[in-house]
């Protein structure tokens, strides 16, 4: 069963000012991993099988999913964690926000505040210890 982690992280804009907000990220077990990897590849070799009906589409759809389909499964099977998104106050307009992180994130990351549009500096209180 995946493991939902809230670690602290700050919030910095360029003017300098911090505030401290939360990251949650999702800690996949072994088990978790396979599963995920394997439902990716029977997703992916479906998709090749569904494809054989579309005529001359098939000659490109079907190699291209059953070769694709291992690879994303083994990438899918060795991700043993997702940062899922960061929430606190943006130092620039006050007020409370949710930065969405994509899988592969990783910590500092610049991004923007989804309310005022300032650059800001997100780090993991963890570094910065």
């Amino acid at each position: 069963m995946p493991n939902i982690e809230n670690t602290p992280a700050f919030i910095k804009n360029n003017d300098g000012k911090t505030t401290t907000g939360q990251m949650q990220s999702t800690w996949f077990e072994r088990r978790d991993c396979v599963k995920r990897g394997l439902l990716k590849l029977g997703l992916f070799w479906l998709l090749a099988a569904g494809s054989l009906p579309i005529i001359f589409v098939h000659w490109v759809l079907v190699p291209g999913f059953f070769l694709a389909g291992p690879w994303v499964a083994y990438r899918t099977y060795k991700t043993t964690h997702r940062r899922d998104h960061v929430s606190g106050i943006c130092p620039g307009c006050d007020e409370k926000i949710t930065i969405k992180l994509e899988s592969n994130d990783e910590l500092p990351k610049w991004t923007y505040c989804p309310v005022c549009n300032t650059p800001l500096h997100i780090t993991s209180a963890r570094q910065s210890l």
